[in-house]
């Protein structure tokens, strides 16, 4: 069996991509449109963009508002460093299958 961290590691890197994806998919539709994507907080309230950093007590570090033609690429290159990941894992896996054979 592969290991559970290894499960675990794939499982996170595959939701990040369906999360970005959906998203990108979002910014896209809208930008294709002409007009500003519709994605609103968990207030109901529309943003004008999104937030990077680190969201945590006084050593937090944050951007609000990042355009959404910057977004864009931000999240492409997520996706790609996400299935990146997925690949070297798979690779993690399999070794872990065939220590297991010996």
């Amino acid at each position: 069996m592969i290991s559970k961290e290894t499960a675990i590691e794939i499982a996170y890197a595959y939701r990040e991509i369906e999360t970005a994806e959906k998203l990108l998919a979002e910014i896209t539709e809208s930008l294709e449109r002409h007009r500003p994507p519709d994605i609103r907080d968990a207030f109901g309230r529309r943003q004008d963009g999104l937030q990077l950093g680190v969201p945590s007590g006084d050593t937090g570090h944050r951007l609000f508002n990042v355009p959404w033609t910057l977004a864009r690429p931000i999240i492409e290159a997520h996706v790609a460093a996400k299935k990146a990941l997925i690949s070297a894992l798979n690779e993690k896996a399999r070794i872990e299958l065939g220590a297991e054979a010996l």
